[in-house]
C-alpha cells in the first residue's frame, strides 16, 4: 500500500472509531439481514447499524412450496433477536422516502432518521400476471392445500402451471409439479400435468447439466413440458401457447405471480420500480444509497442472489470505511435446491464465469445445505434452528463454497460456516 493511502486508511478508521458511521438499513428480509451480519463482521465498532422494518419477524419463505405435502416449514425469527444479537438499533418502522441531500430518511411512523449510508433492502412485491389463473405466492399454501384435495377427490383432472414471461423465479413451478405429481401417484390418482415456460429448457439459468437432469426427472414423472411458449389464459383453462397458436384445454390452472419493485420517493427506479444500482450495490444517481435484493434491478429474483448482494455493498461500504477488507463486486453465483418429491438436487452454476463448470447432484454442494445461500445468514440460521430443537441437516459430502474471500488471518468471522468445523472445507463422509 502506498504511504498516502496507509495515512487515509488509518484517518478513516481513526474518524470512524471517533464518531461510527450511521448505517440505515431499509427492510427485514433475506438482504436486509445478510448485510446487517456482514457489516457487524467487517465494520464492529466502526458503524452504528439500525434496522428499520415494519414487521416482528424475518420470514423465510423459502421452503414454502413443500408446506402443503407436509414437507418443509416457513422459518419464522424474532427481528429483536437478530438486532440484539449483531449490535444493531432496531426501529419497528417502515422507510417511506429519502432525502438523499440531507441524508435524512422519512419513516411511515413520522419520524425522521439521518444516515451516512442508507442500504435500501425492501424487496419487491409479487402480483397475479393472469386474470384467469391461480396464482402461487409463497405466503398462502392454502391455495395448494386446496388445489390437492381437490385432485384427490377427483375434481381437478388436470392441471397447467405457468411461468409467466418475465419477472419471476421458475423454481417453485418445477417443484410444485414433481411434488403435486407424486402426491397424485401416492394417492392413486391420473393427473395429466403440463408446465408452461419461456425459458429453453427447465431452469436453464442454471446450465445444462441441471436442466437435463430436470428434463429426465419431469419425464419420469409424466409432465409435459412446453418451453420457448407464452401462455394466453382463458377462462375454464383454455390456453393459447404463443409462437404457434398451440392450444391447451385443462381443469385447473396455476401461475406464478409477476414482480415489480417497491418504487420509493427519492430513489431512482425504472418503470417497474426497480432500482438502478452498480456491481457493489451503489444506487445509480443517489450517493450514498445501495439497494441490494429483489428491489435491486438485477432480473432475477432469489433469495441467494440477494444474499450474494448484501455481501457485496457490505464489503465496499466497509471498505470505504476504511476496514481492512477489498470490495468485491457481485458475481452472480447461481445456488438452487430442487425439491422433488424424494431426493433433492443441488444446483449450482456461476453465471458470471471463472467459478467452474455448472453442477448437480443428489450430494449437497454447500454447508448448511440450505434454500437461501447467504455467506453469514445460512449458518446462523442453521445455528438457530438446532437451538430451537429443530433436527439439524443430514451431514453427506459438505464443502462451504459459499465463503466469500475475508481475510481471515486478520480477523475472524462472527459466524463460523458449522460450529466445531473447518472454514473452508469439512470432511464429512459422503453418503452411500
Amino acid at each position: 500500500m502506498a504511504p498516502g493511502a496507509a495515512v487515509a486508511t488509518m484517518n478513516l478508521m481513526t474518524a470512524a472509531r471517533i464518531a461510527p458511521l450511521r448505517i440505515v438499513i431499509a427492510g427485514g428480509g433475506v438482504a436486509a439481514l445478510e448485510t446487517l451480519m456482514a457489516l457487524h463482521d467487517l465494520g464492529e465498532a466502526q458503524f452504528r447499524l439500525t434496522l428499520v422494518a415494519p414487521r416482528e419477524d424475518f420470514v423465510l419463505r423459502a421452503m414454502s412450496v413443500a408446506v402443503p405435502f407436509s414437507a418443509g416449514h416457513v422459518t419464522h425469527v424474532s427481528l429483536d433477536e437478530a438486532c440484539a444479537e449483531f449490535g444493531a438499533e432496531r426501529r419497528r418502522t417502515g422507510v417511506e422516502a429519502v432525502d438523499a441531500a440531507a441524508r435524512r430518511v422519512h419513516c411511515s411512523d413520522g419520524t425522521e432518521l439521518d444516515y451516512d449510508v442508507l442500504v435500501l433492502a425492501t424487496g419487491a412485491v409479487g402480483r397475479p400476471a393472469y386474470a384467469n389463473a391461480l396464482t402461487f405466492t409463497d405466503d398462502d399454501p392454502v391455495l395448494i392445500g386446496g388445489l390437492l384435495r381437490d385432485i384427490e377427490q377427483g375434481y381437478c383432472p388436470s392441471l397447467a402451471l405457468v411461468v409467466p414471461p418475465s419477472g419471476s423465479w421458475s423454481l417453485p413451478v418445477y417443484e410444485l409439479a414433481l411434488l403435486i405429481a407424486r402426491h397424485a401417484y401416492e394417492a392413486g390418482m391420473e393427473l395429466p400435468m403440463h408446465v408452461v415456460t419461456p425459458e429453453p429448457a427447465p431452469l436453464a439459468i442454471f446450465g445444462p447439466p441441471a436442466s437435463a437432469a430436470v428434463t429426465e426427472l419431469l419425464e419420469q414423472a409424466g409432465i409435459t413440458v412446453h418451453t420457448d411458449s407464452y401462455a394466453s389464459i382463458e377462462p375454464g383453462g383454455r390456453i393459447t401457447l404463443m409462437p404457434g397458436e398451440r392450444r391447451l384445454h385443462v381443469a385447473r390452472v396455476v401461475a406464478l405471480p409477476t414482480v415489480d419493485g417497491r418504487a420509493m420517493p427519492g430513489v431512482p427506479a425504472d418503470d417497474h420500480g426497480f432500482v438502478p444500482t452498480d456491481e457493489h450495490g451503489r444506487v445509480i444517481g443517489c450517493a450514498g444509497v445501495y439497494a441490494v435484493g429483489d428491489g435491486a434491478n438485477f432480473p432475477v429474483k432469489q433469495g441467494g442472489l440477494a444474499a450474494q448482494q448484501a455481501d457485496a455493498a457490505a464489503r465496499h461500504i466497509a471498505a470505504g470505511a476504511g476496514a481492512p477488507v477489498e470490495p468485491v463486486p457481485f458475481r452472480p453465483v447461481m445456488r438452487g435446491l430442487l425439491l422433488t418429491g424424494s431426493e433433492p438436487r443441488f444446483m449450482r452454476n456461476p453465471v458470471a464465469g471463472g467459478g467452474g463448470p455448472a453442477q448437480v447432484s443428489d450430494e449437497t454442494l454447500w454447508w448448511p445445505p440450505a434454500k437461501v445461500v447467504g455467506h453469514y445468514l445460512a449458518p446462523w440460521l442453521a445455528r438457530h434452528a438446532a437451538l430451537a430443537g429443530s433436527p439439524r441437516p443430514g451431514r453427506h459430502s459438505i464443502e462451504v463454497e459459499a465463503e466469500l474471500p475475508t481475510e481471515r488471518h486478520l480477523r475472524p468471522l462472527t459466524i463460523a460456516p458449522d460450529e466445531g468445523r473447518a472454514a473452508h472445507a469439512v470432511g464429512a463422509p459422503k453418503r452411500a
